[in-house]
């Protein structure tokens, strides 16, 4: 369970500082920016929409980290090369679909804690294969190498399907 806190708690706040970085760098408008600003806007908040924005921000970051983690810890194989192997297509496949569903996402979040309840009509999904996309592989990317280096952290590399280590291995 070292391991699951390790990656969701270090996985989401690197990523969140990462992802929030790439889009200062590459997009110059940044999603806790207009999250905030949306927030405090409808909801006619009296809140720095700047603390708004990077609170939800770090939420999904950690909360996008966690379900990478347990999803790694409780679903895949324990056997270290096929755990890192298949965790890194499971990377790969959480950053292709938190892509895809980030427009209605982010619009259900804005109008949740605006206090204006579920929206009507949801924002398309979004298929593109831009910047945003790269950004969110490289979220799940640092996710991933994170919980790789709490697996050696926590002495789990070189464990069988069962947990343990193999006959004649040292701890």
């Amino acid at each position: 369970m070292k391991r699951v806190l390790t990656t969701g708690i270090g996985g989401g706040f690197v990523g969140a500082l990462i992802f929030w970085l790439y889009q200062v760098n590459f997009q110059g408008a940044t999603i806790p920016a207009f999250i905030g600003a949306q927030i405090v806007l409808q909801g006619k908040y009296a809140l720095s929409p700047g603390w708004v924005g990077w609170g939800v921000h770090l939420w999904v970051s950690l909360s996008y980290a966690f379900l990478f983690a347990l999803i790694v810890r409780f679903l895949l194989p324990r056997r270290f090369t096929l755990n890192r192997t298949l965790a890194f297509a499971l990377a790969l496949a959480l950053g292709w679909i938190t892509t895809l569903i980030a427009a209605p996402a982010i619009q259900i979040t804005i109008t949740l804690l605006a206090g204006k309840g579920f929206p009507a009509k949801l924002w398309p999904l979004n298929p593109a294969k831009g910047r945003p996309f790269w950004n969110h592989l490289i979220f799940f990317a640092v996710v991933w190498a994170i919980d790789t280096g709490s697996a050696f952290l926590h002495g789990e590399a070189g464990r069988n399907e069962a947990g343990d280590r193999p006959e004649g291995a040292g701890e």
